[in-house]
This record gives structure tokens, C-alpha cells and sequence, in this order.
């Protein structure tokens, strides 16, 4: 009865050898009745999920910056480096504080003009070391009250589980979009 009752378990969870299918039985029981399917193996090779990809620097400024320029500072949050989010204190205080773009300013443009990839970059400003740093001049176009202007920044990130993170921190001076954040 126990052997009988083995046997018939071991079919069900019975595999495939890589050369020779014809050996198999269909895995049922004699109770199962005649004509039940067998189970077969696969037609093709199941696929793989694909990798994957990091997100380049540019890509993730442009949308740090496009999701800024739409007031959208909850989403933006994520996006900061843990040292910047210890910095802020906290969503509510870095959606409260963080620079916004005025009702009437508009981005017209963003353009990442130069990139340096750096193993190691001190930020004197918050007396911190980071390394794998992507080094960015940022140039951004907005219009503004009927007129159009272009400002540059240099960025700094730093790579993260899912990408990059940027180095924002608050600042202690009253900013206006187009001058430093300590980035």
C-alpha cells in the first residue's frame, strides 16, 4: 500500500531526461481514466525576463528636471540621494522648501552639455565623500514673463540600486529657480 502509493507520487513529479522522451509515462494513476493528457514538456525554451537596464545620468536629470518644472516635488523625492533626504528631513519639509518654478515660467529646454564620469568626488560644501560620481553642466532654457533665457548648473550623482540618485540639498538662503541648490 505505502510502495504502491510512492510509486504513483514519484510519477507525478517524474522529469524529463534531456535525451529521451519516450520512456515517460503520461504520469497518471491507473484510476485516472484512459485518453487523460500527459503532460509535456515545453515547445520552446522559456524566456528569460530581459535585464534590467540603469538609467543614464542625462536621462535622469532630464526627468528630475521635467518633473520639477511640473511642480511634481512628491515624485521627485525618490530621486534624492539618502544624504540629501537626511539633509531635507523629510518629503513634507523638501516639498515645502524646494525651490518651485514660478506660475509663469515655463522650460523650454534641457541639455546636458558636459559629463565626467568621477571615481571620487569630495562636496566641500557638506564635507562629504562620494565615489562613482556623475559630473554634469546642466544647461536649461526657460521662458519667463514674455522672455526667454539659458542658465547652466553643475549636477552631481550618484549611482543607486535603481540608477542614480541626486546630490539636492536645501540651502539656507531663499533660491529661485536658475541658481544653485547645492548640487
Amino acid at each position: 500500500m505505502v510502495h504502491s502509493l510512492l510509486t504513483r507520487t514519484a510519477r507525478r513529479f517524474r522529469t524529463w531526461p534531456a535525451d529521451d522522451y519516450g520512456g515517460l509515462s503520461n504520469g497518471s494513476d491507473e484510476d485516472d481514466p484512459p485518453g487523460a493528457p500527459a503532460a509535456l514538456p515545453p515547445l520552446h525554451r522559456p524566456e528569460r525576463p530581459p535585464r534590467p537596464l540603469s538609467i543614464a545620468p542625462e536621462t535622469f536629470e532630464v526627468r528630475w528636471t521635467k518633473l520639477h518644472s511640473e511642480g511634481r516635488l512628491y515624485e521627485m523625492w525618490d530621486m534624492l540621494a539618502e544624504d540629501a533626504q537626511r539633509a531635507w528631513g523629510g518629503r513634507q519639509r523638501f516639498m515645502s522648501l524646494m525651490p518651485k518654478f514660478a506660475r509663469d515660467t515655463v522650460l523650454l529646454d534641457v541639455q546636458v552639455v558636459d559629463l565626467k564620469m568621477l571615481e571620487r568626488w569630495v562636496d566641500e560644501a557638506h564635507q562629504r565623500t562620494y565615489r562613482n560620481v556623475a559630473r554634469m553642466l546642466m544647461r536649461y532654457r526657460v521662458h519667463h514673463s514674455g522672455t526667454d533665457s539659458t542658465f547652466e548648473q553643475q549636477v552631481h550623482l550618484i549611482p543607486a540600486a535603481a540608477g542614480w540618485r541626486t546630490l539636492c540639498y536645501p540651502s539656507s538662503r531663499d533660491l529661485t529657480v536658475g541658481s544653485a541648490v547645492g548640487r
